[in-house]
């Protein structure tokens, strides 16, 4: 019975082959989505939280990370001790990654990681724990390294292996190759220490602490801020003079948060283009229900015929459940096959680091998860339509009617809604690309140039006094003139045809020369603890790189700006409670900052400052985020920029060129400055402002084009699934149209019983997706402090173009069928 039914079920299918074709195109698509994105989105999600105490393991300042490296962010081993003695921490353990080499990963530990994270032994002992001449591998990358050789004894460099250790097999944002011993020192005489590399790898570390049973973090660290400790009151005063801040950061919270900073996609990507695959994968499970019912209603006679020549309705139900088990089947096998093929490809992108077996078996787990569920709502519907009741009870055509109309509503609202969606991303992309964030972006580009040989701060030996003398007479060199005589630079610069001004000695904000951003924290006009950022760029230069647009008084440009005059952005004021500046030109300013070369003395002083103009809000370093509170000021003004002497003597080394070029030609301009300083004694870099301002909206982009080609992708299931709808009604009307046209209907009086039966549904259907897209788009729309107006031309643009695809696809159907020979019709039924 079951080959019979089977045979039956693949008769079928090929019967209505084109909308079965598109239903298993469909599902499979939606599988392929749905599985990769589930997979990716736990992967993501399961960073670390396989330690013991994993819920009581934390760091402070959280982690950085570059490409597919994870950076710990370091602090001083003396102020950890204090901080982790002051909240009753349990356990300590300091560690931190080698930075200086690309060949494997290597963390260095103190004696208590081990115990700390639970690591084993596989093989040697633990005697590189207090040796700096010997290593431990993990596991994994021993058995790379050496196959099935024996590495215990072995040298990697000119250390010895001693031992293979377990490594964490599991995501974890502290994965190694390599594990090496690093003793702490709290207490170091910095005479000793001959160069920046070695005074920072000496006293700073990262480290996890273990907080008791039931304490939190945000108590413990209250609790240690409150105390008497010296250390951490130096700490303390050192962040509130930089204003800097730090939290403890879980550690199953360290990856999500900083998850990939440089890589191909965000967390906000995955995560929305996981729940957009949800939802294509409902959209594609509904179209081939919506069409299973339909062609139920369609086959009732079939299905009496049968009961009244013996079938059972069990039999009847059975045979309709293989059915459309065959159908879903073939689309989770196509989609299956199409996960295999694309499994390279998804790990190169994503950077997942799991088996393949692993993705391989959570696709099958949801692919049988998804049969089992589509095939349970079948058995559902075919007991809820009744389809084997006897002949004279058969389900009233109104009912089949409004179903059906039901049917292409929901496909119309499914695809309406998420081109909707999609249309205000692509807006809101195109909007930020043109704001004005308060300095040029787009169409700009930055030459750093430094000489040849020139070593950094941190690399520099400070024993080798003819090293130091070097370095000295580097820095005293007026390297922008040098470089002028020696090459002729901006001429040559300004000789490209696609440059259109150059700025010889400065950058843009991104640089050392003009990045002179300092945060502060302190009181104004008697207000306490009012957060703000000071920019001292107030000044003809500066001004060049600025795109300030003032609301209020007026910046001066016929006369030097004096030390007592600032400039505010428009939110400080309102925050402030200012009037205009003519009524309320003068502000008191507290100013905290720290003296680098008297100890650590953090002075406080109050002065009044003169208001002569107020700009629109600016956004520094990103346009997603709530602009600062800001104040101008003169470069490196004595009160205010407690820092910006230190963005001078690091750009001393570098000469600077701002470019400025025709719209469209980067790749041209790149490319032809590349050419001409490989011809120079020099080194340089090249990099494009709008580049660096919009590297997360690079982020949204991906996300935009993903959600794009889903969108594209459910507009088509949705289109043929509302086609398969109407054609299976054509076929069922075939006779009542002949009928009509034999008394004299026309096509146009055809199509206008098709337009009157559906025309309502689809205009309901299309305004409650407006609805919804408006509040989903609303919503994600909220998270960026500038945004665009949901004009009214994406409504009627979307509704042109959905009234052109139904008229292309259902009316030409529809047209077909009233064209047909009555004759024929009538004859063949």
């Amino acid at each position: 019975m079951f080959i019979h039914y089977l045979k039956i079920a693949l008769r079928n299918i090929r019967k209505y082959a084109l909308q079965n074709t598109v239903s298993v195109i469909g599902l499979a698509a939606g599988f392929v989505c749905l599985s990769l994105s589930s997979v990716w989105l736990y992967y993501e999600n399961s960073f670390d939280r396989f330690h013991k105490d994993a819920d009581r393991m934390f760091t402070m300042g959280g982690s950085l990370q570059q490409g597919t490296a994870t950076h710990m962010v370091a602090s001083g081993n003396r102020a950890i001790k204090s901080y982790s003695e002051a909240m009753g921490a349990t356990e300590t353990t300091f560690f931190r990654f080698n930075e200086n080499t690309d060949e494997y990963r290597e963390i260095m530990v103190d004696s208590a990681f081990c115990g700390f994270f639970d690591i084993k032994l596989i093989k040697g002992d633990w005697s590189f724990i207090g040796d700096r001449n010997s290593v431990a591998l993990a596991a994994e990358y021993a058995e790379r390294l050496f196959r099935n050789q024996d590495p215990i004894g072995k040298y990697l460099g000119k250390r010895e292996i001693k031992a293979v250790v377990n490594g964490f097999s599991q995501p974890s944002v502290l994965k190694f190759d390599v594990m090496s011993f690093r003793p702490v020192e709290y207490d170091v005489d910095v005479k000793s220490i001959n160069s920046y590399a070695e005074m920072d790898s000496r006293i700073q570390s990262n480290y996890f602490i273990k907080l008791p049973k039931g304490v939190s973090a945000d108590d413990a660290l209250n609790s240690a801020n409150a105390g008497n400790d010296s250390i951490i009151s130096i700490n303390q005063s050192m962040n509130k003079a930089l204003g800097a801040s730090h939290e403890f950061e879980p550690i199953i919270g360290l990856h999500e948060r900083m998850i990939r900073d440089g890589s191909y996609v965000s967390y906000r990507t995955m995560y929305l283009f996981s729940l957009a695959s949800a939802l294509l994968m409902i959209c594609s499970i509904i179209n081939i229900l919506i069409f299973f019912i339909n062609v139920i209603r369609i086959r009732e006679r079939e299905s009496r015929l049968r009961l009244v020549h013996g079938a059972s309705e069990s039999s009847l139900a059975g045979m309709f459940t293989i059915e459309i088990s065959v159908l879903v089947l073939i689309g989770l096998l196509l989609g299956l096959i199409t996960v295999w093929i694309l499994k390279e490809p998804f790990i190169g992108l994503t950077d997942v680091s799991m088996q393949p077996g692993f993705l391989l078996k959570s696709c099958l787990v949801e692919a049988l998860a998804v049969f089992a569920i589509s095939v349970l709502f079948c058995m559902v519907v075919i007991k809820a339509f009744r389809v084997t009741r006897p002949e004279g009870q058969s389900m009233h055509a109104g009912n089949g009617n409004r179903f059906r109309k039901f049917s292409v509503g929901l496909q119309l609202f499914t695809g309406t809604l998420f081109i909707f969606v999609t249309c205000v991303m692509l807006k809101q992309f195109h909007f930020l690309r043109n704001q004005n964030w308060g300095f040029k972006v787009n169409d700009q580009a930055v030459v750093a140039i430094s000489p040849a040989g020139m070593k950094s701060l941190n690399e520099l030996n400070f024993d080798d006094k003819d090293e130091i003398q070097r370095w000295s007479d580097m820095m005293n060199t007026n390297l922008q003139e040098k470089l002028e005589q020696q090459y002729d630079m901006t001429r040559k610069l300004e000789s490209l045809p696609m440059v259109t001004d150059v700025l010889a000695g400065t950058g843009d904000m991104f640089s050392s020369t003009l990045g002179r951003l300092d945060n502060s924290e302190g009181k104004i006009n008697g207000m306490d603890s009012i957060s703000y950022k000071v920019l001292d760029m107030l000044d003809e230069q500066g001004l060049k790189v600025l795109d300030l647009i003032v609301t209020d008084g007026a910046i001066p440009v016929d006369r030097p700006i004096m030390e007592n005059e600032i400039v505010i952005s428009e939110n400080l004021s309102k925050l402030l409670g200012l009037g205009p500046v003519s009524e309320e030109p003068v502000i008191s300013i507290e100013s905290q900052y720290m003296s680098f070369f008297n100890g650590l003395d953090v002075k406080t002083e109050t002065n009044d400052y003169h208001i002569i103009a107020v700009v629109k809000d600016v956004n520094f370093f990103k346009y997603d985020g709530e602009p600062d509170h800001l104040i101008l000021c003169v470069p490196q003004h004595p009160k205010l920029a407690s820092t910006s002497w230190m963005f001078a003597e690091m750009s001393a080394s570098e000469a600077y060129f701002l470019i400025r070029y025709q719209s469209g030609l980067k790749k041209e301009l790149k490319q032809q400055l590349e050419e001409m300083f490989n011809g120079m004694d020099v080194c340089y870099e090249i990099y494009f402002t709008e580049d660096k301002y919009y590297e997360s909206l690079e982020k949204d982009k991906h996300l935009k084009n993903l959600i794009l080609g889903l969108g594209v992708l459910c507009m088509l299931i949705s289109v043929f699934g509302i086609w398969s709808i109407i054609s299976l009604a054509c076929q069922e009307r075939r006779r009542e149209i002949a009928v009509r046209k034999v008394h004299g209907a026309r096509v146009k009086d055809i199509l206008s019983i098709f337009a009157k039966d559906y025309g309502q549904m689809i205009l309901a259907s299309v305004l409650l997706a407006f609805i919804t897209g408006f509040l989903i788009a609303h919503r994600w729309l909220q998270q960026f402090p500038r945004q665009t107006v949901i004009s009214w031309w994406i409504y009627a643009g979307i509704l042109a173009v959905m009234a052109l695809i139904i008229c292309l696809t259902v009316g030409h159907k529809v047209i077909k069928t009233a064209r047909e020979n009555p004759a024929d019709v009538i004859k063949s039924e």
